[in-house]
């Protein structure tokens, strides 16, 4: 299978027959005369990006250029939070992605330069401040308009969410750094570089934990510049919105002085601050400022009844000077919802370039006044007046100074355009993005996979689709919310178990579309369960009516959901002090949990505040393993991401532990064999990204995979040696993965683009001693004939639509070669009568090498008819060897034609 990008926006397959034999990092201790470095080519592991896009992904920033006009009005950026950077210049007709090659794809801004459209510049590292805020690794450039990148340096700034270029002097580039986003650290502030970025001076610094959230020129004088200090804590538990740091900085020689604004500016424990300036009149500029308040009587009571802390209440305030920021004046009530949702994540204020008096604030909704901020509409949802019909969370927005009916607009569903000022939008679904929190795959023919997406509900959509291509009507919402976990039932598809953000559990009937509520409660005079963002759900292997859920103690369930009992303590720290923390935090819970597919009542459970425990007798006692895993190296209190129960032995596990939330970046990654007694690290040769997930495959317990922040690995040894698995999918956060139990489908769930799918067939069968041999003829996966029902035009046109296309029809051969061959191969395929259907000149090239098998006899001037499903056999001849495997086509399938209603209620006229 040949899967590569055409364009920006299609995956097409070739129908070439041949993939030779390519290189994939690979060791074998006991192979110490193989050139270890060049065995298998990931290019026969070509990824299918399947979606789902419909609903879009949290957009971060845009760019423009100025000039040409051409350019102007057709090509922008779209920096996304954890997708890389995409460039159109058809005006969104199709995008392309431009940062794909680096390692880092979480972007903060964007920058184009005035003077030369060819320089950009991108600052990795969102700086929204969210729970999931990924960093980055600094500052890019790019001399040709995006073609090809130089780190420039800040590495250690991790977010950046400005970047401004001076207008006439390209070199001279000003960068605003929020710094670690959990830990203090130096390298946070303003820098300014005057030779391209060759060297960096920090020309503001306030200290090792105020950062600068925005940052604005005046582009009528650049030596004056206005910065927004950001004074915050973020903590697993606890977010402390503001602090007295923040405030408004003001310098007029180019970075060398500053002055702290005041002269009616509030002070006092602010949170975040965004500023424009207005472009026809620089010495008129709007700041938004998250003002904390004290909570009220009520409001303290009201929490107190909650059995939780009342923290200090966001008030958002407008602020409007006239004279370059010495005198200010608060033009709002300060009553108006406009700090209602998570102002650390919004809070950008936008100045109509032709009219000073039109304001646009981000938050839930785009918050708009057309009197200089005296009143403000659509400051809370639903939006009545602009952008009506896109997704909220509004991140960013772009308004052209030549024509301000255009405006870009970016939220948490992607990007739409504007050409009459918001009345109404066109949205650009044609950007492959999404946030996947986790997966889950059904056993239906072909299978279905499941996802559940950050602020866009839970989704089901085919691996093959009847039409012979996935795109957006392929898929349709399961559950809503942010998605979580939606695991479904192996043994019957009709039910899906599924929830959201902190609980909400339910159960799915598909046969019906009726969703049951199992959410579990305790006793009133028993503290609440507290369950995580991302609360667990997990199926007994053994018995798929037994159903688990993770709070602060496990709970099952022995009837599907319908009752629930605890089966375990508490068993996190239950540290009083990390709970009740404000932020909308959840801590000391439950994170994840597995059963050992070996043995049943061995189950595996971990912790935010890094717990490991276990139960050999399905619940009636436990075994705090934490402190033998710090033994081997897992810090204690380190969020466990994950735990992994072997499908080989029942006493072997996996543990992930993420220091992520604590800017520590190693990989922590350890194994037992012994029921958690003792542990072994097997991080090997990581990279230091935090671990998401762990797999081991059912057929071979050396094969494991790892998900990471910054891509995938994989072992073939059992974690001795790890090589990155990334082939045609960016390094992008992998926050999911399965292995499809009958097709051997790797499924990725990445954050930031979506689903991904290769097939690793012949990987679970790649040992050492296949390694040893001269030569080696895998065995070939069953394959499916696909028969669409296609009739017509059914085919949506034009060019902006996103189309993945089915794994081909074919019978995929693999064989290994120890040596390079002087001769090409030949693989022959045959009846069961020995009558050649067909023969293949193939690559005798050292390696794993591929070949297809279109599953057609060799045809005599025109197409040849398929072969009917059956046994077959596969021949292959090289070197004088000739070996042989038999090769299953199981089936051939169509589809039926529509959704088919499904009568829940009738009424019988004989009754009347």
């Amino acid at each position: 299978m040949s899967v590569i990008f055409s364009g920006p926006l299609k995956l097409k397959i070739g129908k070439s027959l041949i993939l030779g034999g390519l290189a994939l990092f690979l060791t074998f201790s006991l192979l110490p005369a193989q050139e270890l470095s060049k065995l298998i080519g990931p290019e026969l592991f070509q990824f299918r990006n399947l979606g789902p896009f419909r609903a879009g992904s949290w957009v971060t920033c845009f760019a423009v250029p100025d000039s040409p006009p051409e350019a102007h009005l057709y090509t922008f950026y779209v920096g996304t939070r954890n997708g890389g950077v995409w460039k159109t210049t058809n005006n969104g007709i199709t995008f392309e992605p431009v940062f794909d090659t680096q390692s880092h794809l979480s972007i903060g801004a964007i920058a184009i330069s005035s003077s030369n459209p060819e320089i950009v510049w991108v600052g990795t590292g969102e700086a929204h401040n969210a729970r999931s805020s990924q960093s980055g690794d600094g500052v890019y450039k790019s001399t040709d308009g995006g073609l090809t990148w130089q780190n420039m340096g800040l590495r250690d700034s991790h977010h950046i969410p400005r970047i401004i270029i001076h207008p006439t002097s390209p070199d001279i580039v000003y960068v605003a750094s929020m710094g670690h986003l959990f830990t203090p650290n130096q390298e946070r502030g303003v820098f300014k570089t005057t030779d391209g970025g060759k060297t960096w001076e920090k020309v503001l610094y306030l200290g090792d934990k105020i950062g600068i959230i925005d940052l604005a020129m005046d582009p009528t004088n650049p030596e004056t510049l206005y910065a927004a200090a950001y004074d915050k804590v973020r903590l697993p538990w606890h977010y402390e919105a503001g602090g007295p740091g923040s405030g408004l900085y003001k310098t007029t020689d180019g970075g060398k002085t500053w002055q702290r604004l005041k002269g009616g500016f509030p002070t006092g424990p602010l949170g975040r601050i965004g500023i424009d300036i207005y472009k026809k009149n620089p010495r008129i500029l709007y700041a938004v400022v998250e003002k904390l308040r004290l909570p009220t009587e009520a409001e303290v009571e009201a929490a107190r009844k909650a059995g939780r802390p009342a923290h200090p209440v966001s008030v958002g305030e407008v602020y409007r000077t006239e004279d370059g920021g010495q005198s200010w004046v608060k033009v709002n009530s300060g009553q108006e919802p406009l700090a209602s949702k998570a102002p650390y994540s919004f809070n950008q204020i936008y100045i109509d370039p032709g009219n000073d008096q039109v304001l646009y604030i981000t938050g839930v909704t785009l918050a708009s006044s057309i009197d200089g901020g005296k009143t403000w509409r659509d400051a809370d949802w639903p939006p009545r007046t602009l952008f009506r019909s896109a997704f909220g969370d509004v991140r960013t927005l772009w308004i052209d100074p030549a024509n301000p009916r255009r405006i870009l607009f970016g939220s948490d569903g992607g990007v739409y355009v504007s050409y009459d000022g918001g009345r109404t939008c066109h949205h650009f679904y044609n950007l492959p993005l999404g946030e996947i929190y986790a997966l889950g795959v059904d056993m239906e023919e072909p299978y279905n996979i499941y996802a559940g997406l950050q602020d866009h509900d839970s989704w089901k959509g085919p691996s093959n689709s009847w039409s012979g291509v996935i795109n957006l009507s392929d898929w349709v919402t399961v559950g809503g919310g942010d998605g979580m976990y939606n695991v479904v039932d192996p043994t019957d598809s009709r039910w899906v178990y599924n929830c959201r953000e902190f609980g909400d559990f339910g159960r799915l009937d598909q046969k019906t579309g009726i969703r049951k509520s199992i959410q579990p409660f305790r006793a009133a005079d028993k503290e609440p369960y507290r369950f995580n963002w991302t609360p667990p759900i997990h199926l007994s292997p053994h018995n798929s009516s037994i159903v688990y859920i993770g709070a602060q103690c496990l709970l099952r369930s022995l009837n599907r959901g319908d009752s629930w009992e605890e089966i375990s303590p508490d068993l996190t720290t239950n540290d009083k002090s990390k709970q009740g923390g404000a932020g909308y935090i959840t801590f000391c819970t439950i994170t994840t949990i597995s059963e050992s597919p070996v043995k049943p009542g061995v189950i595996w459970v971990g912790t935010d505040d890094g717990k490991v425990q276990v139960t050999v007798n399905g619940g009636a006692t436990w075994v705090d393993c934490t402190q033998a895993l710090a033994k081997a190296g897992g810090p204690a209190s380190l969020w466990v991401s994950r735990v992994f129960a072997s499908p080989h032995e029942a006493g072997t596990a996996f543990v992930a532990k993420s220091g992520f939330r604590q800017d520590d970046f190693k990989p922590y990654l350890f194994k037992t064999r012994d029921y958690g007694r003792t542990w072994v690290s097997i991080s090997s040769n990581l990279p230091d990204s935090p671990i998401n997930v762990v797999v081991q495959d059912r057929k071979n317990p050396d094969l494991l995979f790892v998900g990471t922040d910054n891509g995938l690995f994989i072992s073939l040894d059992g974690g001795k040696n790890w090589r990155p698995f990334q082939s045609n999918m960016p390094k992008v956060k992998v926050s999911d993965l399965v292995i499809h139990p009958r097709e051997s489908d790797l499924v990725v769930g990445t954050y930031g683009r979506g689903i991904w799918i290769t097939n690793i067939w012949p990987l679970q069968e790649l040992a050492e001693e296949v390694l040893l041999k001269e030569a080696h003829l895998f065995s070939t996966r069953p394959a499916v004939q696909k028969q669409y029902p296609v009739f017509g035009n059914y085919q949506l046109t034009g060019d902006s639509h996103l189309f993945t296309p089915n794994e081909p029809d074919e019978v995929a051969i693999f064989y290994y070669l120890k040596s390079d061959l002087p001769v090409k191969a030949k693989i022959k395929i045959y009846d069961l009568q020995k009558n050649l259907l067909k023969e293949i000149e193939a690559d005798g090239k050292a390696g794993l090498n591929r070949v297809s098998w279109d599953m057609r006899k060799s045809g005599e001037g025109r197409a040849a008819s398929r072969v009917e499903p059956g046994l077959y056999l596969v021949v292959l001849e090289v070197g004088g060897t000739k070996l042989e495997q038999k090769a299953l086509i199981s089936k051939r399938i169509s589809w039926s034609i529509g959704p088919n209603p499904v009568v829940l209620k009738s009424y019988n006229l004989e009754n009347y």
